[in-house]
């Protein structure tokens, strides 16, 4: 009787050290998704700088600026 009920705890003992195991694989699983996410985005920015380099374009320092153009009425009955 003894002997199932030591049989008996070691079987739960391993079966709560299984269940912390799978919690800690899903975790890793999650971080590891997420480094592979962040170093497709490093590649893709390293690539983009060096075809942006081979081009000799440059970033710009300041936003551009928005041209309105206005039609006067000359060209408004032409059309």
């Amino acid at each position: 009787m003894m002997g199932m009920i030591y049989s008996n705890h070691l079987v739960n003992k391993k079966i709560k050290i299984v269940n912390a195991l799978k919690e800690q694989t899903e975790e890793f699983k999650s971080r590891n998704a997420y480094a592979q996410s962040k170093l497709i985005k490093v590649k893709m920015e390293s690539e983009l700088g060096k075809q942006v380099a081979a081009d000799s374009l440059m970033t710009l320092e300041s936003h551009p600026h928005k041209l309105l153009i206005k039609l006067d009425s000359t060209d408004a009955k032409a059309k």
